[in-house]
């Protein structure tokens, strides 16, 4: 009983960690820099990825609370 809830949980947490991998692999594609791209595009490409980073940054102190509540919850 306790193994089956385990592995729903498995499934769950390899499904959204999937869908988190697909949204950074699309973002990332869509910033990567091409020989076509003009001047202005390459910097606004740039700065978007410099404040990806940084949104990264603010938000990890956050999701990391939220995985120790979500531990405690768990147990």
């Amino acid at each position: 009983m306790e193994q089956d809830s385990n592995s729903k949980k498995e499934k769950v947490m390899d499904k959204s960690l999937g869908q988190m991998k697909e949204g950074y692999q699309s973002i990332d594609e869509k910033l990567k820099l091409r020989d076509g791209d003009s001047v202005f595009l390459l910097a606004g490409k740039v700065l978007l990825r410099i404040l990806l980073i940084i949104v990264m940054i603010a938000l990890s102190p956050f999701l990391l609370v939220g995985l120790i509540l979500a531990m405690m919850a768990a147990l």
